[in-house]
């Protein structure tokens, strides 16, 4: 291994300890009281490391949740029934109900929701992060494999409305009580796999002549 290789290596050995600070910082302390020096304490590097490599403590934070999306991406599409036996729009549907359950799952989402939600805000309302562009990429690939396999409607809702309709849900999570939240995922499933496999109705013309409401 040559001195830049293994310079490299050491960044991202570096980085990934930071990362494994910041998410075990979280779960123990929250988003409002993890400090620098805790996170540069557990990773074993200084404090002006950290904000070298990291920028910012929210920024360390929002990176960890990407690496939290990454994994869960990559675990979730891995579980889904085999392309052999299962139809694309039947995995695009289960991994748009298992997503929404492993979202609230997460605790590490959840915690800085609960606590710091202007983090993640801007996301949420403003512009796609990286983690939701992760979740549409996987969902416009799945997507794309039933379009090619016939079972899903060249009229189908778009990856990102079926985006918007799985973070919906996810969000709603706090409002539902017992089995409530597991039944709304299910139930996500069950309408995404009938828009996918029978497409949307072509849009009304306008009305040629105004409306008036009483």
């Amino acid at each position: 291994m040559d001195t830049h290789s293994h310079r490299g290596s050491s960044v991202i050995a570096r980085d990934e300890a930071i990362l494994d600070a910041v998410s075990a910082g979280l779960r123990r302390y929250g988003p409002r009281k993890l400090t620098a020096q805790d996170v540069a304490d557990t990773a074993g590097i200084s404090r002006m490391t950290l904000y070298r490599a990291m920028g910012s403590m929210d920024n360390a934070i929002l990176l960890t949740l990407t690496r939290e999306f990454t994994r869960a991406v990559a675990e979730l599409r891995a579980a889904l029934p085999p392309i052999e036996t299962s139809s694309g729009a039947a995995r695009l549907a289960a991994f748009l109900g298992t997503g929404a359950e492993a979202f609230v799952a997460s605790d590490l989402i959840t915690c800085v929701l609960a606590e710091q939600p202007e983090l993640i805000e801007p996301y949420l309302s403003g512009r796609l992060g990286r983690s939701q562009e992760l979740v549409l990429e996987a969902i416009e690939e799945l997507r794309q494999e039933g379009l090619d396999d016939g079972s899903i409607a060249a009229a189908a809702p778009t990856s990102l409305t079926l985006l918007l309709l799985v973070r919906g849900v996810a969000l709603g999570a706090p409002l539902l009580q017992g089995d409530a939240f597991a039944r709304a995922a299910k139930e996500l499933s069950g309408i995404a796999l009938a828009a996918l496999s029978v497409g949307l109705p072509a849009a009304e013309a306008p009305p040629t002549t105004p409306v008036t409401i009483a």
